[in-house]
């Protein structure tokens, strides 16, 4: 007869995926490019820039 009971899982392995990498063997690390600024990032960027100038100009002036 079969036993119906089932093994202990254990507790850092997914019994469902892969098994884990054995010891020295490593995922290799692919740098990643940096995130350039999205449009509104650029907008926003150049709305601070402006208004930094227009401090100092009126700050000049004055």
């Amino acid at each position: 007869m079969v036993d119906g009971s089932r093994p202990p899982l254990h507790g850092n392995r997914d019994p469902y995926g892969k098994s884990p990498l054995p010891d020295g063997d490593g995922v290799p690390v692919v740098p990643r490019e940096p995130d350039s600024p999205t449009t509104r990032q650029k907008l926003v960027a150049a709305f601070v820039v402006m208004i930094v100038v227009v401090g100092v100009v009126i700050g000049a002036l004055r």
